[in-house]
């Protein structure tokens, strides 16, 4: 993540890893409920030593898309924090 400066070079103000596959596996299981209207939770992921999440994340099907709020503890400076809402992008098939 940087910061973007007018009048000199951007400042890093550090970095943050979420791993998607929870979001995938959620989708999956989005298909096989069929849930296709409301909002309904699929699942909750927390926090790890191998993620940057700050607090416990839900991923829910709103509205048939697959979303997922998270806030993400920035490495490598010395404090900050990233808030995300993430939706999986799915191919539709061309219609025949």
């Amino acid at each position: 993540m940087f910061d973007k400066d007018l009048l000199k070079a951007d400042d890093k103000m550090g970095n943050a890893f979420l791993n998607l596959q929870p979001l995938v596996s959620a989708a999956r299981l989005r298909d096989i409920l069929r849930v296709s209207s409301g909002e309904t939770t699929l699942r909750k992921v927390i926090p790890d030593v191998e993620n940057c999440l700050v607090r416990e994340s839900s991923i829910s099907c709103v509205n048939g898309e697959v979303v997922q709020n998270v806030w993400l503890r920035l490495r490598g400076v010395e404090s900050g924090e990233l808030e995300l809402i993430i939706k999986l992008a799915t191919r539709i098939a061309p219609a025949t």
